[in-house]
């Protein structure tokens, strides 16, 4: 499907793009820079703290390298101030993306990165406080065993300390991001393969260089569990078909998914009684001319379901916005009109079951996507179920309430 070009959409060139996300960037660093120097003077009173409950055992404590030690107090000081950034980065990150969205998108992607980032700092936040001091105990428990007496690099345990945490936030974010994208039924078996490449992939390569120097011999370990925890959440939906509107095969045996946009043109036209045929998708609408959140409305139905013909009842699309007509193309789908209301206009009044028997009827005939022959036989079927009087021909002057018009005879 080709890219989505929306009706609010601006013609940006690559430097303006450039200049913007780099002023967004340098706004999260400077506020990051403002943090790290003000945690700076209360660094040495956590990082006390911190191996007073990371330790796993009493005087065993020490520092090899005073200038190591002095790395980690800004390192800390670095960690925290990006946590306490981390809601500037969400803001910043949906606000550049923002004009390129449409309105569940940019909702998805607030909600998603708010939720993510999240689960990420809490899970990482956990196994600071509990999880790491209740390995390190257990481990020394071993150490115990074997009666050697232990001695522990103070900075390098509270650097393979950070380092899990880190790969944790990053395996919690994704793995919860690849869950909750599949229960709003945003993946399927050929969107899951998208995403062991777009996410997954990207993550364990991320995981394993940020954390080379400091996991060693648990790099490449770590990288499988890693690539199987990222891959747990996106098993229910291996198999999941895609999905997409009903699909309909054409005179030449290739596949379309037609939508049928039932608008109701501000009461100009009316809503039918009931949807069309199963075999084709269905939307309604009060005023598509008017309304712009309609319009945006019907961009994602036709995003979501991969249309590939749309088809308004209602009118012949020319009172459309012709950047609305744009942004349909844009996504690959043809538009037509049926300019039903016309018809209906030649009756006294409008009657909604009679409108309803008009667009079904106008939908059995159509020749794209079907055959003249299948339209024929589609047609013949629709007269069945029919009981009314049929008008063939060209349009007439005027419509009893209980009449039909049909430009060419089925017999």
């Amino acid at each position: 499907m080709a890219d989505l070009r929306l009706e609010s959409d601006r013609d940006v060139s690559i430097v303006g793009h450039l200049e913007e996300f780099s002023a967004r960037v340098a706004l999260v660093l400077i506020v990051i820079v403002g943090f790290t120097a003000a945690l700076s003077l209360r660094t040495d009173a956590l990082l006390m703290w911190w191996l007073g409950e990371l330790s796993p055992c009493e005087d065993c404590m020490v520092v090899f390298e005073p200038g190591a030690w002095i790395g980690l107090r800004w390192t800390m000081a670095i960690v925290c101030a990006t946590v306490l950034s981390i809601p500037l980065v969400v803001h910043q990150s949906v606000t550049f993306a923002s004009p390129g969205l449409l309105p569940m998108e940019r909702k998805r992607l607030r909600n998603g990165m708010v939720a993510t980032s999240t689960l990420g700092v809490c899970i990482a936040l956990w196994f600071g406080w509990s999880g790491a001091p209740w390995l390190y105990e257990h481990a020394m428990t071993t150490v115990d065993a074997t009666g050697l007496v232990l001695a522990l690099d103070s900075v390098t345990l509270v650097e393979l300390t950070l380092a899990i945490m880190w790969i944790l936030a990053l395996l919690g974010a994704t793995a919860g991001a690849g869950l909750g994208a599949g229960l709003l039924g945003r993946l399927d078996r050929e969107r899951v393969t998208a995403w062991r490449w777009r996410v997954s992939l990207p993550v364990v390569l991320l995981i394993v260089t940020s954390t080379w120097t400091t996991t060693h011999d648990l790099r490449w370990p770590l990288a499988i569990a890693s690539a199987v925890v990222l891959e747990l959440p996106l098993l229910p939906w291996r198999t999941t078909p895609p999905r997409g509107l009903p699909t309909v095969l054409d005179g030449e045996g290739a596949r379309r998914r037609l939508l049928v946009v039932d608008c109701a043109c501000e009461g100009a036209f009316g809503t039918p009684t009931h949807p069309p045929e199963a075999s084709l998708g269905h939307h309604v609408a009060r005023g598509l001319c008017v309304r712009y959140q309609e319009r945006t409305s019907l961009l994602e139905r036709i995003q979501d379901g991969r249309a590939s013909d749309v088809l308004i009842v209602g009118c012949s699309t020319e009172p459309l916005p012709l950047k609305f007509k744009e942004a349909i193309h844009s996504t690959g789908a043809s538009l037509r009109g049926l300019d039903l209301r016309s018809i209906e206009h030649r009756r006294p009044s409008i009657e909604p079951a009679t409108m309803t028997a008009q667009r079904d009827l106008a939908l059995a005939a159509l020749v794209d996507p079907w055959s003249e022959s299948a339209a024929r036989q589609r047609t013949k079927a629709c007269l069945e179920g029919l009981d009314r009087d049929i008008v063939c021909g060209p349009r007439p002057a005027t419509l009893h309430p209980d009449q039909l018009w049909l430009q060419r005879d089925p017999r």
